[in-house]
């Protein structure tokens, strides 16, 4: 197996030349075959066309499709910084992510204010910046391949830069683990390709592999913006591609285990399933795995070029984060939160990263067989007004056995009970699902108290652009509907909770 992306994209293209490396679509019923010598001859052509408009950074700003990773692999084989763009960010951040990078060359299937259209690219348009952005300059850190942009919990996002030979490492621990399992040929891309941990397992590990992966844009597979999702779509794409192996957030998971117990034959070639970007219930891993569903949990962050350690079917156990892959280390702090060494960034745009363990926020633990547990943000624990300290994601994660608790969010700072924030729908179901929810956790982390948001507007406030809570903007928010109940009732409904 070759040890980086592009040797392996161009052993493969000279050694199976005819094999499928990507299924796209030309059209909705139109399958577009990708195969390893045309791609390689693709990434050679545009890559030199990059080369020729002396691109500085390029974006990538387009839904998931061939074009998007070709675009990719033809920025990576240029020694082109690229900066993958979400379509999920809202103007003032796609602004602030272009305006950082200096980005001067954009690949786009929406047109961007700033960009003049230069050349095409399969389905995309080639723009470029009409004015050039003198403040980024020296911003990109030097040996930069890749610049990944978390969208935060507040305020703007922050580019983290990786080499070349971040991701060749971590897409070939992930490919020694893979190549492990048999059966696996084909690969569905579910997430945004923007994300970094589908751009690696959707693209770089069935190259490093030779394997086929298909993808197909958001609405093909059922995804609507950053949080929206279409069932039906997701099952009909589960039919007609039959994949062996998918990357879910836990959302997607309970997405996948509703239309399964719907229809069990969706199961029938699925391989793997990894779980990352939040803590899953164990009971939720159990359920999957009694509907035929191979899923495993695992853990990542883009400092540490995406995944640090996960389960597979040769080591799994459930609740865990899965062991530590090889090109990584890890150990605890005294207080129990995870450092990360192997695969470190360069750092941030404009702040290299100095040290050679990552403090990655996060608390965890191992235990003697070498699995590494999540408990949670560290910023994000709530130390009650009894002083027991409680991850928020703990319980959160465990509410997702009930459909009903699917927006629970868990506040408590300071106070002498835990307030489960949800949004407005049928209050009984959810003070149902709150009590069967208390009596599998500990006195200490019952929730007392649920506030119902009553507008989806309100709710959507509080979270990011990807959907992750805004702690702090939370805690003062629930604060303040606390103290003036009686003036936000068209705002919140707050229900006590009886034990």
């Amino acid at each position: 197996m070759s040890e980086t992306i592009l040797s392996a994209l161009f052993s493969h293209a000279k050694q199976r030349p005819d094999a499928i490396a990507f299924i796209g679509q030309s059209s909705p019923e139109e399958q577009e075959i990708l195969t390893f010598q045309q791609l390689s001859e693709q990434v050679c052509h545009y890559a030199e066309v990059f080369r020729e408009l002396q691109a500085h950074c390029i974006a990538i700003y387009a839904e998931n499709s061939l074009s998007w990773l070709i675009a990719d692999l033809a920025a990576m084989y240029a020694q082109i910084p690229c900066v993958p763009l979400p379509k999920f960010f809202s103007p003032s951040q796609i602004d602030h992510v272009l305006s950082q990078t200096g980005t001067d060359v954009l690949i786009y299937d929406q047109p961007l204010q700033g960009f003049e259209p230069c050349g095409e690219l399969k389905d995309c348009s080639i723009g470029c910046r009409s004015e050039k952005n003198e403040l980024a300059e020296g911003a990109i850190l030097p040996e930069t391949i890749k610049i990944t942009f978390t969208s935060g919990s507040t305020g703007q996002p922050k580019g983290v830069c990786l080499s070349q030979q971040n991701l060749d490492q971590v897409t070939s621990s992930l490919a020694r683990e893979m190549a492990k399992l048999a059966g696996l040929e084909k690969h569905l891309v579910m997430l945004p390709l923007s994300t970094l941990l589908e751009n690696i397992t959707g693209v770089y590990v069935p190259l490093m592999l030779g394997l086929s992966s298909v993808v197909l844009n958001g609405a093909a597979v059922g995804l609507q913006g950053s949080s929206q999702f279409d069932p039906e779509r997701f099952a009909v794409a589960l039919m007609s591609y039959h994949p062996n192996s998918l990357v879910l957030t836990p959302a997607l998971l309970h997405a996948l285990i509703a239309v399964t117990r719907h229809f069990p034959p969706l199961a029938d070639s699925l391989g793997f399933v990894a779980v990352g970007g939040a803590r899953v219930a164990p009971q939720t891993l159990t359920e999957a795995h009694n509907l035929g569903i191979p899923a495993y949990e695992g853990y990542g962050l883009s400092e540490c070029g995406s995944v640090v350690s996960l389960n597979t079917p040769e080591a799994n156990n459930p609740g865990t984060a899965g062991r530590i892959l090889p090109h990584a280390e890890v150990r605890l702090a005294e207080d129990g939160e995870i450092w990360v060494k192997g695969s470190v960034a360069l750092g941030y745009l404009n702040q290299p990263l100095t040290s050679e363990w990552v403090k990655t926020g996060d608390l965890g633990s191992i235990d003697e067989h070498g699995f590494l547990s999540i408990q949670g943000r560290k910023k994000n624990q709530i130390i009650t007004g009894f002083g027991r300290n409680i991850s928020p994601e703990w319980i959160e994660s465990e509410s997702q056995q009930w459909d009903a608790l699917r927006s629970l969010i868990v506040v408590g700072e300071a106070k002498d009970r835990l307030i489960g924030l949800v949004l407005a729908q049928d209050s009984e179901a959810v003070i149902t699902a709150i009590h069967e929810l208390n009596c599998q956790l500990p006195d200490y982390a019952h929730i007392c108290q649920v506030m119902f948001v009553l507008s989806p507007q309100e709710y959507r406030a509080l979270l990011t652009a990807n959907g992750r809570p805004k702690r702090n903007l939370i805690e003062a928010q629930v604060g303040l509907w606390c103290e003036n109940i009686e003036h936000f009732q068209n705002v919140v409904k707050l229900i006590d909770i009886q034990s």
